[in-house]
C-alpha cells in the first residue's frame, strides 16, 4: 500500500480511535468516511453507513441521502416529507478493495450485489443492509413525492490508480446499463476512486478549505467590536461558483454545515431563481432580484481584488449557491449577486450574524436550535472535567469547532449525538434516536435543552454514549449489539441508579447525586464494561423471546416495553387500589413506597375478571414510560407461590 496512505490511515485510526480493528475493516471506515464526509459533513453518520460483512460480498458503505440528509428510518424520510413536501433521494454505494489494482471480478461483484440490492424477494444480507434495503423500498413507496426519480451513484475504491482500461470501462458501462433498465434511477454513476484520490480526499477534510476570489465591486465597511474586517459589494456569479466548488466541480457541501437552511430542491423560489439566469434579458437584473450571499471567515488574505478566504462558511444564501452551481455551465461572468463578507473569529458574533441574516425568510425553528445559550453553557460544563483524561470530552457547538485541536474525533460530542444520547438515556426513548434530530427537538421541545435544566444528565448521556462507542471498537461488547447501543445506555442508567429520575433541575442535589453514580461507573472502565456485558446478555435473551423482527426490534416501543422490565433483578410487589373496568385502567401501591403505578387492562391477561377487585396482590414490573411509572408483566402473588 502507498506509504501516504498509509500515514493518512494510521491518522484516522488514531482520531476515531480504531486501534482494536483489522486492517481490512480499517480500510473500508477510512474509505467510506472519505467519501461520505464530501456529501454529510458529520462525524456521527460514519458508523450508520459502514454496512460491510460477510453475508454483503459487494458491498462496503451505503449512505441514502433525502433532501441532502443521511436518513437510516422511515421516521426519517416522513419527516422530509412534511417539511419539503417533496423527496430529492440519492444511493450511494460503496466498494473498498485495499489492493492495488481495479479488479475486473471485484468490479462485477460488486455492480451484481448493487442489482440485487433492487431486487425483490428474500437476501442474505447482514442486517443492516436489509434494513437499508427496507427502507429503500419505503422511498420508492411515496415516489409520488418526488420530482425526479432517484439518482445512483456507485464509488470503487483502491489503492492503485485508474488508467481507463478499456476492458473496465465496457464492464462497468455495461453495468451502468443494466441499472438503468431497472428504471429505477433518474441517473447512474460509477465513479472509480484511486490511491490519489483517496489522499487528496483526505487532505481536504483536514487541510482549512481556501478559497480565491477576484472581489473587484466592493466597499470596505467601518471597524466593528469582534470584527477583524468586513466587506459588501457585488460578485460575479462565475466567482461563486469557484468558492462553492471543489477540485472535480462537485459541491462543497461542507461550507453550509452552518447554514440554517438546508436547500430545499427546486421548489416555487428556487425556480424563480434559475428562471431569471435563463432569461437572458434579464441577466443584468438579477443582482437587484436575489438578497445575496453572506460569506463568513476566520481569515483572509487580500492583494488588491484578489481575497483568499480561509475557513469559512456561507451562512446565508445556501438557496442561490445550490443554483447557480447547478446552472454552472450556463452562467455568464456579467451576472452579478450581492456579497457581504466578513472576517470574524468570535463565535458569539458569528451566531448573530446567522440569526440576522436569516431572519427574513422562515426557518425551520430547530435550525437556530445551537445559536441559543443553554449550548454555550453546556460546552463550558464539558470542558470542567478537561483535566482528567478518563472524563474528559468536548461538546461541539459549531462545525469543525474543535478542528486543528487537541480535541480527537471520539471524544467530540455533536448536536445530534448529545440528543439522541439524552433522549434514549433520560427520556426512556432508544427506540427514537432514529429519527432526524429536528423532528426530535420539535416532539421534545419542551423536555430538551431547557433553561432550568441542569447540565449533569447531558454529560452524563454524552459520557456514556463515548464509553460504549469505545467498547464497541475494542471489540469488547459484541458488534451484533451495536444497534442496541440507546438501548443499553437508559439499561445502564436503570442498572445503576434506579429507573426513577430525579427532577432535571439546576440546583436539584438529588439529580446531581443520581448523575455520579452513573458517571462514576463510566469513569470505571472495568466496572463499566463489566455492567455492559450484563446488560447485553439480557437484551440477547429478550431479543431470542420477542415476537418483534429482531433486524428492527431496535426501532419499536414494543421491543423496549419488552426490554426494561428484565432489568429488575426482582419484580415489585404492591396492592390493586382502584380499577375502572370501563375505562379500563387502574393504579396498583407499591409495597413498602409511596410510589402508585398505571396498570393497563392489557397486562392483567394473566387474571381472572372476577378477581380484579381493590386489594388484590400482584407482582409485576415497574416501566418508566413519557407519562408515568407503568405495570408490566402482572402475575398475582399466589399464583407464583404456587409454582414455587
Amino acid at each position: 500500500m502507498d506509504k501516504i496512505i498509509e500515514s493518512f490511515i494510521e491518522d484516522f485510526k488514531t482520531e476515531f480511535n480504531y486501534e482494536k480493528i483489522d486492517k481490512s475493516k480499517l480500510f473500508e471506515h477510512y474509505v467510506n468516511y472519505v467519501l461520505i464526509s464530501k456529501i454529510y459533513p458529520d462525524r456521527s453518520s460514519l458508523d450508520k453507513i459502514n454496512v460491510g460483512g460477510t453475508r454483503n460480498p459487494g458491498i462496503d458503505g451505503l449512505a441514502i441521502m433525502t433532501n441532502n440528509h443521511l436518513v437510516t428510518s422511515q421516521e426519517e424520510v416522513d419527516y422530509f416529507i412534511q417539511d419539503a413536501d417533496l423527496l430529492d433521494v440519492e444511493f450511494n454505494f460503496i466498494q473498498s478493495k485495499t489492493s492495488e489494482s481495479f479488479d475486473m471480478g471485484d468490479i462485477m461483484t460488486f455492480i451484481a450485489s448493487v442489482k440485487e440490492f433492487y431486487k425483490d424477494g428474500e437476501l442474505l444480507f447482514e442486517d443492516d443492509l436489509l434494513n437499508l434495503r427496507d427502507l429503500k423500498n419505503y422511498i420508492y413507496k411515496n415516489s409520488i413525492k418526488m420530482e425526479k426519480s432517484p439518482s445512483l451513484k456507485l464509488y470503487y475504491a483502491t489503492t492503485g490508480k485508474w488508467l481507463g482500461d478499456i476492458n473496465l470501462t465496457t464492464i462497468i458501462n455495461s453495468g451502468i446499463q443494466d441499472l438503468k433498465s431497472l428504471d429505477l434511477f433518474s441517473d447512474v454513476k460509477f465513479i472509480p476512486v484511486d490511491g490519489d484520490k483517496l489522499k487528496s480526499l483526505y487532505r481536504e477534510i483536514k487541510n482549512k478549505i481556501t478559497k480565491e476570489i477576484i472581489f473587484e465591486k466592493h466597499t470596505i465597511l467601518p471597524k466593528m467590536d469582534k470584527v477583524t474586517e468586513s466587506y459588501l459589494g457585488i460578485l460575479p456569479v462565475t466567482e461563486l461558483v469557484k468558492v462553492t466548488s471543489d477540485d472535480d466541480g462537485e459541491l462543497i457541501k461542507t461550507i453550509f454545515y452552518d447554514n440554517v437552511r438546508d436547500f430545499q430542491g427546486f421548489n416555487k423560489v428556487n425556480t424563480g431563481i434559475k428562471t431569471t439566469i435563463e432569461r437572458k434579458n434579464a441577466n443584468d437584473k438579477f443582482v437587484l432580484l436575489n438578497n445575496g450571499i453572506t460569506i463568513v471567515a476566520k481569515t483572509l488574505n487580500k492583494v488588491g481584488s484578489a481575497f483568499k478566504i480561509s475557513e469559512f462558511q456561507i451562512v446565508n444564501g445556501c438557496q442561490t449557491s445550490h443554483v447557480l452551481h447547478h446552472m454552472k455551465t450556463s452562467l455568464e461572468p456579467s451576472i452579478f449577486v450581492p456579497l457581504k463578507l466578513i472576517v470574524t473569529t468570535d463565535d458569539d458574533t458569528i451566531n448573530d450574524i446567522i440569526r440576522a441574516t436569516n431572519s427574513q425568510t422562515e426557518v425551520k425553528n430547530e435550525a437556530f436550535e445551537i445559536l441559543k445559550p443553554f449550548h454555550k453553557k453546556l460546552e463550558e460544563f464539558y470542558l470542567t472535567f478537561e483535566k482528567d483524561v478518563n472524563k474528559r470530552l468536548y461538546y461541539e457547538r459549531r462545525s469543525r469547532q474543535y478542528f486543528g485541536a487537541k480535541a480527537k474525533s471520539e471524544k467530540i460530542i455533536g448536536l445530534s449525538t448529545q440528543i439522541a444520547s439524552y433522549i434514549a438515556m433520560f427520556l426512556n426513548e432508544p427506540q427514537s434516536t432514529q429519527r432526524y434530530f429536528g423532528e426530535l427537538l420539535n416532539s421534545y421541545s419542551n423536555r430538551l435543552f431547557l433553561d432550568n435544566h441542569s447540565l449533569f444528565p447531558y454529560y452524563t448521556s454524552g459520557l456514556a454514549i463515548n464509553v460504549i462507542e469505545e467498547l464497541f471498537r475494542e471489540n469488547k461488547l459484541n458488534y451484533t449489539s451495536k444497534k442496541f447501543k440507546y438501548h443499553l445506555l437508559l439499561m445502564f442508567r436503570i442498572q445503576v441508579a434506579g429507573a426513577k429520575v430525579p427532577i432535571n433541575i439546576s440546583g436539584n442535589k438529588d439529580n446531581e447525586k443520581y448523575c455520579t453514580k452513573i458517571m462514576e461507573a463510566l469513569w470505571d472502565r472495568e466496572n463499566a464494561l463489566k455492567i455492559f456485558k450484563s446488560l447485553e446478555l439480557k437484551l440477547e435473551s429478550v431479543l431470542a423471546e420477542t415476537k418483534v423482527l429482531n433486524r428492527q426490534a431496535y426501532l419499536t416501543r414494543a421491543f423496549t416495553e419488552e426490554l426494561l422490565p428484565t432489568i429488575s433483578n426482582a419484580k415489585k410487589e404492591g396492592k390493586l387500589i382502584y380499577y375502572n373496568f370501563q375505562k379500563g385502567f387502574g393504579f396498583i401501591k407499591v409495597n413498602n413506597s409511596e410510589d402508585e403505578t398505571f396498570v393497563h387492562y392489557t397486562e392483567l391477561s394473566k387474571v381472572k375478571i372476577n378477581e380484579i377487585v381493590p386489594g388484590l396482590e400482584l407482582l409485576f414490573d415497574i416501566f418508566q414510560s413519557p407519562k408515568g411509572a407503568q405495570a408490566k408483566n402482572i402475575e398475582k402473588k399466589d399464583i407464583v407461590k404456587k409454582s414455587i
